[in-house]
């Protein structure tokens, strides 16, 4: 047993570091949702500008767009407190890369930096995590190729606020809750046999 308590306590260090980050996001988010800026919203193609996408008739129930160019794009404008964004989209041919992008108060152009890839989470379902950001705008591009036929569904903003959603991790986020304190832990023990090896070469 002896040999596993300094894992156990660096997993025991992991967990508390991660609720405290969750506490920290659950206070900051019930702050901006006192100031009204964070909460559930449920958004169609018409609360979006869009651009370099136009209407579709595809035969079918819609609503449905074509991308009429490499960068088409779904733009609003609005100050919200962001942690998750949903897009429900349905593409008729592959989409290549489904983007995020956000601007933050007082800020001019969009930037790569402040931005996140959809990761596909259900059949036509891609989730945005943003962990926590106050932006002015939200610019969302379903696809990065022209001619690409979509049914968009809709948008929701933060589907989930309940306290619990803060601490319980994604699968990345729990993949690295279970090797990350080990890593540091195995990385913690070489420095410190380096700098004892060190000590010991040291002349008297």
């Amino acid at each position: 047993m002896k040999k596993f308590k300094p894992l156990l306590i660096a997993w025991a260090a992991g967990l508390a570091l991660w609720l405290l980050l969750g506490c920290v996001s659950l206070a900051k988010t019930a702050w901006y949702a006192g100031r009204g800026l964070a909460a559930t919203q449920s958004l169609s193609a018409g609360d979006f500008t869009l651009v370099g996408i136009q209407p579709y008739d595809a035969g079918e129930e819609g609503p449905w767009y074509i991308s009429t160019d490499s960068d088409p794009q779904l733009l609003r404008q609005g100050e919200a407190y962001l942690n998750t964004v949903w897009l429900f989209v349905e593409h008729e041919s592959p989409p290549q890369a489904v983007m995020l992008y956000w601007k933050t108060p007082g800020q001019g152009d969009f930037s790569p930096r402040q931005s996140v890839y959809g990761v596909q989470t259900a059949p036509g379902v891609y989730a945005f995590d943003l962990g926590g950001v106050l932006v002015s705008e939200v610019r969302i591009d379903p696809d990065s190729q022209g001619g690409v036929v979509t049914r968009l569904d809709g948008v929701v903003y933060d589907p989930d606020l309940s306290p619990l959603a803060f601490f319980l991790p994604g699968a990345g986020e729990a993949m690295v809750l279970l090797f990350a304190p080990p890593l540091a832990l195995a990385v913690f023990c070489q420095l410190r046999r380096a700098l004892g090896a060190l000590k010991k070469d040291e002349p008297n």
